[in-house]
């Protein structure tokens, strides 16, 4: 989740029912399963996300198309907590590899203050409580490890000689863990902008930034001298870089993506344009393709081509990309997660 201008129908019983199957894989306490002992993987992924839509959309992408070693839940649109009992169970998938998914770092925003500043967040907490609205009930919160966090992600990829990390969600969690991966940190992808990019008015944050400013600005400290990429769309395109009900309709009913597809049309007012509006029933405010398009950058970046101090869709030549392409790329690579290794 990138901005702080956010933003049911209900899906099929079919794709409920698989998708509920697939989650019904009991909880490891959450911590996910240790990393065994391997040959070294020459180049890994670590996703850090704040679980929330665009984050969820973004997951099942990378999955699809690299070695991810671990995902890290940090505070934002969901707890770290609940971010990552929602994490687990929407990758459960009992016959493929399992991810390590990690209880990131809290910042204990207070839900009055969030009321004050992000009106639209609490809704969006809650519904990803349950898996985008999947589950009747929230899931319990996951338990933290008697170990911490830093030691986990260190653990999980302990086999990976280099990691691209790509981040969706605050820096509350990068700035503790940054020191352990830098070593073997090879890019870093983040979704947003920088703090002080050009296309931003001076004050101005994402929503990634502004949740947490001081994690915010140590982080682009802790960034210097590494390969880092922000990757933001813009919101005056038109067509808009928004989410579309045919790009979910493409995804495959098994595997994570049949998985996806029924959490995503168990609620589509968090996601899809012509719900989210107040006046269709939504939370009100705007959606758009914010970290899938992070994620489609990490996978595809001669799609992309710089834009201030980030990166945008490329608008022209071979290798351009439009909100039409971006569906179909999308779409492609989460249904490439049916079974991942």
């Amino acid at each position: 989740m990138t901005n702080a201008n956010r933003a049911g129908g209900a899906g099929g019983w079919k794709w409920r029912l698989t998708a509920l199957l697939a989650l019904m894989v009991p909880l490891a306490g959450v911590t996910a399963p240790a990393a065994q002992a391997g040959p070294a993987i020459e180049k890994c992924v670590v996703i850090d996300n704040d679980f929330d839509i665009d984050d969820m959309m973004a997951i099942a992408a990378v999955i699809g198309n690299r070695h991810v070693a671990a995902i890290v839940n940090t505070e934002g649109v969901s707890t770290a907590q609940s971010g990552a009992s929602a994490a687990s169970r929407l990758i459960a998938e009992p016959s493929e590899r399992a991810i390590p998914v990690i209880i990131g770092a809290d910042s204990h925003r207070s839900e009055a203050d969030i009321r004050k500043n992000w009106p639209w967040l609490l809704y969006f907490r809650a519904s990803m409580g349950r898996v985008n609205d999947l589950l009747t009930a929230p899931l319990p919160p996951s338990r933290r490890p008697l170990r911490d966090f830093v030691a986990e992600l260190s653990r999980a990829t302990a086999d990976c000689r280099r990691i691209d990390l790509l981040i969706t969600g605050p820096y509350t969690s990068f700035i503790r863990y940054s020191a352990a991966l830098a070593p073997k940190l090879d890019h870093v992808v983040i979704s947003g902008k920088p703090i002080g990019d050009p296309t931003l008015k001076p004050g101005q944050y994402l929503f990634n930034c502004g949740y947490d400013l001081r994690a915010c600005r140590i982080a682009m400290k802790q960034l210097r001298g590494t390969k880092t990429s922000w990757v933001n769309i813009s919101e005056a395109a038109n067509p808009p870089y928004a989410p579309s009900l045919g790009m979910v309709q493409g995804l495959r009913a098994d595997g994570l993506p049949g998985a996806l597809k029924a959490a995503l049309m168990a609620n589509q007012h968090t996601w899809d344009p012509a719900k989210v509006p107040v006046s269709a029933g939504g939370p009100g405010g705007q959606t758009f393709m914010w970290d899938q398009t992070a994620a489609m950058y990490l996978l595809h970046p001669e799609r992309f081509a710089p834009v201030g101090a980030h990166y945008g869709p490329r608008p022209s030549g071979p290798n351009a990309l439009s909100p039409a392409g971006l569906h179909r790329l999308w779409t492609r690579d989460v249904n490439a997660a049916r079974r991942y290794q």
